[in-house]
């Protein structure tokens, strides 16, 4: 990794999921999905129950996912939650990008959809744009320090009182790398992370932003026993 620039990173990352975007689809919908509509259904409530005077016929609140893949599986839930008015889905990878749009746009009419290709640490938002942010399996793919200068952007990005989730790698690494992830000789894959050990305090250094949950996970991945520490952040309003 010491030879590896952030922006040769992120090319290869592209180039990786675009070139392997049907086999990581396929291996997507065979993975349990129950742990992260679990911690989406968490956030969906916690937004309601701080949030209550809402529309169910005429919804206001605007969301963002940080990669977002094909859709699959949390960007469809926001868009059939009957939550949202305005949904951003950014993703790294054109193939993936498009897919999800291809999906979901017009079966959703009655959502603005924007959607945004690239580096999520280039997307550029006015302060306090969303009521949820969320960034699942994501985050990982950033070298490390980057991964701190999104909580930052997810903290000027979020209303006041608003609601992130994010996951982070159990290990303290600075890079783990693969070279032929699933098996496809494109498939270049990069992850990075501090360590659940070092992300509350690593958090609590964010402006702005306060944990509500912070814990760590086991989750069936085929063979391996994964673990991530996931977190639900609040945006602290001022007063």
């Amino acid at each position: 990794m010491a030879n590896l620039a952030s922006a040769e990173i992120k090319a290869r990352l592209e180039r990786s999921y675009d070139a392997i975007a049907t086999t990581y689809n396929t291996w997507a919908v065979n993975h349990p999905c129950s742990l992260r509509f679990s911690y989406l259904d968490r956030l969906l409530s916690l937004l309601q129950t701080e949030n209550p005077t809402y529309d169910s016929e005429a919804p206001t609140k605007s969301a963002l996912e940080l990669g977002c893949g094909n859709g699959y599986p949390i960007l469809q839930r926001l868009f059939s939650a009957g939550l949202f008015s305005c949904i951003v889905a950014n993703d790294l990878s054109s193939v993936q990008l498009n897919s999800a749009k291809s999906e979901l746009e017009a079966k959703h009419d009655n959502v603005q959809a924007d959607w945004r290709q690239g580096d999520m640490t280039c997307l550029s938002f006015n302060p306090c744009s969303f009521d949820i942010i969320i960034g699942l399996y994501t985050l990982i793919h950033l070298p490390r320090s980057e991964q701190l200068l999104m909580l930052e952007k997810i903290s000027l990005w979020l209303k006041p009182g608003g609601l992130a989730l994010v996951n982070f790698s159990k290990e303290d690494t600075e890079a783990d790398i693969i070279e032929e992830w699933l098996g496809r000789e494109e498939g270049w894959m990069f992850w990075s992370g501090y360590g659940a050990d070092n992300m509350p305090r690593l958090i609590q250094q964010v402006d702005g932003l306060e944990m509500v949950v912070g814990e760590l996970r086991p989750e069936d991945e085929g063979s391996a026993n994964v673990e991530f520490y996931w977190v639900i952040l609040r945006k602290i309003p001022t007063h």
